[in-house]
C-alpha cells in the first residue's frame, strides 16, 4: 500500500507519461485480451475500416491505463482536485430529485474513467453516493477499490446488498443515491437478465435496475461522461425515469440506458471497456 500512496502524489504530467508506456506494453507486447477487444470493436462497428478499428483498438489501451493510474491519483486528490478534472455539466438534474429528499439511482457505462464518477460526483454535489459493485476476491484489491470510492463520503454497496440497503435507507428517510455501472453481462447461469438491443443486436443486460426502479419507483439518471482532455473528464446528466408512472414489463429503464450508453460510445468509441464480452452469449444458446 505504502508504493500506492507514494504512486498517487506523482503529478499528472509524469502519470500521463507512465501510462503511455504502460499502455504500450498492455496493448502491443502482453497483448492484454487484444483478440477480445477488436472482435467487440468489430461487431460494434463493422462499417469502419480495418485502419479505424486498429486506432480504436490502440486508443482502448491508453484509456484502460489512465483510469488505473488515475483511479490510484484520486487517493492524494483534495475535493477540489477532483472538481478541476472532473466537471458536471448540468448538475440540476440532479439537485431536482435531492432538493425534494428523493433517491436516485445513477447509471453509468464503463466509458472514460468510470471509477471517477462516484468520487468526482460526490465533489461536485457534497454528497456521499453509494456505489453498487461486485466484491473483489482478492484481499489487497478489494481493501484499495473501497478506498478509492469511499473518497468525498462515498461508500460500497455489495451487489447483493442494494435491494436491502434500499429498503433500510427508505425507511428510514434518508436522501440516498446509488451509483451503478450496468453495461456488462451478467454470466450465463444468471437467469435474471433481460434482453435489450444494443448496437444492433440483442444483447443481455442484468435486470437489477429495471427491478429496483418498477418496484421502489425511484428516479433514474444517467451520466454521460466524455474526455475533454488527459484526465480531463464532463459530465452530462440524463433523466431517464422521474419515479412516477411505470408499466410493468416495459423495460423502459434499461432501454434507454442502452440508448444512451451506445451514443456515449460512438461519441468517443477508444473510452469504453471493449475487454469484457458484451456478446458472450445470444438469446438462442440460453434457448429465451
Amino acid at each position: 500500500m505504502f508504493f500506492i500512496q507514494l504512486l498517487s502524489k506523482i503529478p499528472f504530467s509524469l502519470l500521463h507519461i507512465i501510462s503511455t508506456f504502460l499502455a504500450f506494453v498492455t496493448g502491443k507486447i502482453i497483448r492484454y485480451r487484444r483478440d477480445v477487444v477488436a472482435e467487440n470493436i468489430k461487431i460494434a462497428f463493422p462499417k469502419k475500416s480495418g485502419a479505424e478499428r486498429k486506432k480504436i483498438v490502440d486508443g482502448f489501451y491508453t484509456n484502460l491505463s489512465d483510469v488505473a493510474l488515475e483511479s490510484i491519483k484520486s487517493l492524494s486528490m483534495s475535493k477540489e482536485d477532483m472538481k478541476q478534472h472532473f466537471k458536471v455539466k448540468n448538475p440540476e438534474v440532479f439537485n431536482k430529485f435531492h432538493d425534494k429528499n428523493q433517491p436516485v439511482i445513477l447509471m453509468c457505462g464503463h466509458v472514460c474513467n468510470w471509477e471517477w464518477q462516484m468520487t468526482g460526483f460526490a465533489a461536485n454535489f457534497d454528497f456521499g453516493f453509494g456505489a453498487v459493485y461486485k466484491p473483489l476476491e482478492g484481499k489487497f484489491s478489494e481493501q484499495l477499490m473501497q478506498q478509492i470510492r469511499s473518497r468525498f463520503g462515498g461508500y460500497v454497496v455489495p451487489m447483493a446488498n442494494t435491494m436491502r440497503q434500499i429498503l433500510v435507507r427508505k425507511k428510514k428517510g434518508e436522501n440516498f443515491g446509488f451509483g451503478m455501472v450496468s453495461d456488462q453481462s451478467p454470466p450465463g447461469y444468471d437467469r435474471k437478465r433481460i434482453w435489450i438491443d444494443f448496437f444492433g443486436r440483442p444483447s443481455a443486460f442484468f435486470a437489477g435496475p429495471e427491478v429496483i426502479t418498477g418496484s421502489m419507483k425511484i428516479p433514474v439518471i444517467y451520466s454521460r461522461i466524455i474526455r475533454t482532455g488527459r484526465s480531463q473528464y464532463e459530465a452530462e446528466l440524463f433523466e431517464i425515469y422521474d419515479g412516477g408512472e411505470y408499466e410493468k414489463g416495459s423495460n423502459l429503464v434499461l432501454k434507454k440506458y442502452a440508448q444512451l450508453v451506445e451514443e456515449n460510445i460512438k461519441a468517443q468509441p477508444s473510452n469504453w471497456l471493449w475487454s469484457h464480452k458484451r456478446w458472450k452469449y445470444t438469446k438462442e444458446e440460453m434457448g429465451e
